[in-house]
C-alpha cells in the first residue's frame, strides 16, 4: 500500500491497481500480476533504450507453462478462443512433467505491459491450471 499525504498534511492511503484487498496479504495471483508489471516496467524501458516505439504494433508471443497436458490443450483453446494465433503446444524438453504453451498476438508493447492485460492473461492461466510466463517480441 502506498502512503501519500494531501494539501492539509493528513495521511491517504492508495489501494495501487487493485494489488491488495480487504486482506493485509496479497493473494498469488495479486502477487503474480504485480511481478509481471515490475517485469514489464523494466521491457519497456530495455525498448526505449534500443531506440524503438512501445507503441507501435507488432507479433507479440506470449509463453505459459502448463502442470499436465490436458490443461495445456484446455488453454491453447481458450487462447485460440480469444482470437490468438497461432497457438503450439509442446512437452517441456527439460521437465516432462511440464507443458509449453505459446500463442501470437499482433499487439504492441505497451498494450500487452498494462496491468489490465497482465491480470487478464494471468487469471486465463490461473483458470487453466497453467501459469503465465510473460512476453517476447523483436525489436
Amino acid at each position: 500500500m502506498e502512503v501519500r499525504f494531501n494539501d492539509s498534511g493528513s495521511q491517504k492511503c492508495i489501494d495501487l491497481e487493485g494489488a491488495f484487498s480487504h486482506h493485509t496479504e496479497m493473494s498469488e495471483i495479486e502477487q503474480e500480476i504485480q511481478e509481471h508489471c515490475a517485469r514489464n516496467r523494466e521491457l519497456l524501458k530495455l525498448i526505449a533504450s534500443k531506440g524503438d516505439d512501445a507503441a507501435v504494433s507488432r507479433p507479440i508471443d506470449l509463453h505459459f507453462w502448463a502442470s499436465n497436458e490436458s490443461a495445456a490443450w484446455k488453454l491453447s483453446a481458450a487462447l485460440e478462443q480469444r482470437g490468438y494465433f497461432p497457438v503450439s503446444t509442446n512437452r517441456s524438453i527439460d521437465d516432462p512433467s511440464l507443458w509449453n504453451v505459446e500463442a501470437s498476438i499482433e499487439a504492441s508493447p505497451l498494450s500487452v505491459a498494462t496491468p489490465s492485460f497482465v491480470e487478464t492473461v494471468v487469471q486465463l492461466a490461473y483458470e487453466h491450471h497453467a501459469t503465465f510466463d510473460g512476453w517476447g517480441t523483436l525489436i
